[in-house]
């Protein structure tokens, strides 16, 4: 289970904090396109382009970056999200699942109705 809870920001009225609490499950892209609309919403209502901030674009900017190849640490270094002593914190456990011995029972040919 995944689990968004919504807190009051502080940049804003309208600003929103989004804790995501994943209990080991998958983060699915219906979730992440949820709390990209919270994020979206909350940046326009703190810089909004009435006031000449570019808002939420700048948020789209970043992610349209980063899906072109631009280094995750370039794009936060760019953004100003780059803080001191925090640090996005991943677990790779990939290379430990390619090390796991491979089954040696081999797949059946077989049709399965």
């Amino acid at each position: 289970m995944v689990l968004f809870v919504l807190e009051n920001g502080r940049k804003g009225p309208n600003d929103v904090v989004v804790r995501v609490f994943a209990y080991g499950e998958v983060f699915s892209l219906a979730e992440f396109l949820f709390l990209a609309k919270q994020i979206f919403d909350s940046e326009a209502s703190c810089y909004p382009v009435s006031e000449g901030f570019i808002g939420k674009a700048m948020l789209l900017n970043a992610l349209n970056e980063l899906s072109h190849g631009v280094p995750f640490e370039k794009v936060l270094e760019r953004y100003g999200l780059k803080r001191k002593g925090k640090t996005v914190n991943v677990v790779d456990r990939r290379n430990l699942e390619a090390s796991k011995p491979q089954s040696t029972v081999k797949p059946s040919r077989e049709v399965i109705e």
